[in-house]
């Protein structure tokens, strides 16, 4: 699941924090399964599926967590430049 960009890219540290599209995924991915888990599963959190599930939206959750830090870093790198450049 990615993007064009994403799939010819081998390295994590190219990834990260650089993809709209994903970042963009991650999101709803993100949102629906916290949805379903505190629709679903929220009376009863020890069976296997509500595990399971609240695996899986914490997973997705750190992903976009590591994008959006790695993104804002990238930023202020590039503003950082922008401003050393600048007389």
């Amino acid at each position: 699941m990615g993007c064009r960009n994403c799939k010819a890219t081998n390295l994590i540290r190219q990834k990260l924090g650089r993809c709209r599209q994903c970042m963009i995924q991650l999101t709803v991915l993100s949102l629906c399964s916290w949805g379903a888990w505190f629709y679903f599963y929220l009376p009863t959190p020890r069976m296997v599926e509500s595990i399971t599930l609240l695996f899986a939206a914490s997973s997705f959750s750190l992903l976009l967590l590591a994008h959006f830090v790695v993104a804002l870093a990238l930023r202020m790198k590039k503003k950082n430049r922008q401003q050393q450049t600048a007389p």
